[in-house]
């Protein structure tokens, strides 16, 4: 017997004649998410000036000394060296107090309470990315680290009429997820994530993903970092 998917399932029309015979119930109290992976993502609010020093201070780097960049996953654009956390400037320290206030409060989620108390001190690195039209990020992990995210600066100004353009994907990384043909389900395999300035993400480290090319104008600028946390050990 053949199903479509709607707000409630439905037969088809030939099997019509036996629709008042499927029970209804609430499967949601039987369903569970088995070994689901973990993906935050927090919408700073009032971010407009710390996006503008972001912005700023980034296309100052690259054309500063800089401007050859680095060479990771990207295909063309610009990177900076993985030292961004480091930097002095206000806003770079605001963007790591942004890094450590959701990274904290995804690690007090996530323990399981003993009753002890416990601490954690954050291993950080980062850098900015700057693409412009045709640029992109190729399929890649973040080896070394736990956490890896992005914060986005600015969109830049896409083409509207491309798909997915410019946007960040991530990949299912279960190794036959895509054998399952249901579209547009959250079954689907694909996760696409809105170049939304003042967005932060954060999601396993293994996790595969890419930037699909960015065709359009201006600058699509974000900042990427890896986090490891490492747990403190008391005295004694």
């Amino acid at each position: 017997m053949s199903l479509i998917l709607g707000f409630r399932v439905h037969l088809l029309a030939e099997d019509i004649a036996i629709n008042d015979q499927v029970a209804r119930f609430d499967i949601s109290k039987n369903v569970s998410m088995l070994f689901g992976t973990i993906l935050v993502i927090h919408d700073w609010p009032d971010s407009e000036a710390l996006n503008q020093q972001l912005a700023e201070l980034l296309l100052s780097r690259e054309r500063s000394a800089d401007k050859q960049g680095m060479h990771r996953s990207n295909a063309g654009g610009w990177q900076s060296a993985g030292n961004l956390i480091n930097w002095p400037d206000a806003s770079v320290q605001e963007l790591k107090r942004r890094i450590e206030t959701v990274v904290f409060n995804l690690t007090d989620q996530l323990i399981r309470d003993d009753g002890r108390q416990r601490q954690f001190r954050l291993l950080i690195d980062a850098w900015g990315n700057i693409n412009r039209s045709g640029d992109y990020n190729v399929v890649h992990t973040h080896p070394n680290c736990m956490w890896s995210g992005c914060y986005y600066v600015t969109p830049g100004s896409p083409d509207t009429s491309i798909p997915q353009n410019g946007l960040l994907e991530l990949l299912d990384p279960r190794e036959a997820a895509n054998y399952i043909q249901i579209r547009n389900t959250i079954l689907d395999g694909r996760e696409f994530v809105e170049n939304r300035p003042g967005r932060m993400l954060l999601w396993p480290s293994w996790m595969k993903h890419m930037v699909h090319p960015y065709i359009g104008t201006g600058e699509r600028i974000s900042i990427a970092y890896n986090v490891n946390v490492i747990e403190e050990q008391p005295p004694g």
